[in-house]
């Protein structure tokens, strides 16, 4: 790697700390219905203004050891993870992209996965803006988006398929989870990201990615069914599983050639 491509690694790093605040303001506020922009950002117990010196992305969390500067009630750790959190996937989405279109329409997604997560993970709901901001910025960029094909129509027709397969497969999941266990399955935010999300990567994978999070997801309940962490039956948000998996798969081979590869795998083993 040159100088100047780690030099472009690191200011992808800041610029996604600065993003990490910012999904902390929309985090907190979007459920509240509160204004992201107004008023500025206080301390929730003492209501004192922060001052843009201690509002400087983990540095100023380490600063003041944790604390508000007022009266030092404590500052939650999630604060600064999701700085870092935001920061590394902008990091490794320039590592993988460079200084190119897929990158910053990538770091969008980036962006909105991190903070739809932490709404759903905390209030369970996913906010109609974010899918619908993705599935605008996938559509209408998609004829110039190399990450989608080669020829702009493969591009366009890559993002329109990817719109419904992510939307249309969540959706028939939940129409027949419903039929099956007479209670909702899936809920509509999922369906309405997951048809944003389709827009920008393509219904490929989309496809693989909501394959990927159901993979996840069932570990995870088992994990938690296991120490009684929630009920058989019980709700789980999903939004988490699907943000991790969309962003994962931007990383990896397409599907086509991930299966190939396991048939070919299994055809060895079983012939040995």
């Amino acid at each position: 790697m040159t100088a100047l491509f780690i030099y472009g690694i690191m200011c992808a790093f800041v610029f996604g700390l600065i993003f990490g605040s910012f999904a902390n303001v929309c985090i907190y506020r979007i459920p509240l219905d509160m204004s992201i922009a107004k008023p500025a950002s206080a301390c929730v117990k003492c209501k004192n203004p922060i001052r843009w010196y201690d509002n400087i992305p983990v540095l100023s969390f380490l600063m003041l050891g944790g604390k508000c500067r007022y009266c030092k009630t404590k500052i939650s750790f999630i604060y600064p993870l999701v700085e870092i959190i935001t920061g590394l996937l902008f990091a490794l989405l320039f590592y993988k992209y460079h200084l190119s279109l897929p990158f910053f329409l990538f770091c969008l997604l980036a962006f909105s996965l991190v903070v739809i997560s932490g709404i759903d993970y905390y209030y369970q709901i996913i906010p109609d803006v974010f899918p619908l901001i993705l599935a605008c910025c996938g559509l209408l960029s998609a004829a110039f988006n190399p990450a989608l094909g080669d020829a702009y129509l493969e591009r366009i027709v890559n993002s329109v398929c990817g719109l419904f397969a992510g939307g249309g497969s969540l959706f028939a999941i939940g129409m027949l989870g419903q039929l099956i266990y007479k209670q909702e399955a899936m809920g509509g935010g999922d369906v309405k990201l997951m048809a944003g999300v389709g827009a920008l990567i393509g219904w490929d994978k989309v496809l693989f990615a909501i394959f990927t999070a159901a993979f996840l997801g069932s570990i995870a309940g088992i994990f938690l069914l296991s120490f009684k962490k929630i009920k058989k039956r019980g709700y789980m948000p999903f939004g988490p599983f699907l943000a991790a998996a969309s962003y994962t798969v931007l990383f990896l081979p397409k599907p086509e050639i991930l299966i190939n590869a396991f048939i070919a795998w299994e055809t060895k083993l079983l012939g040995m």
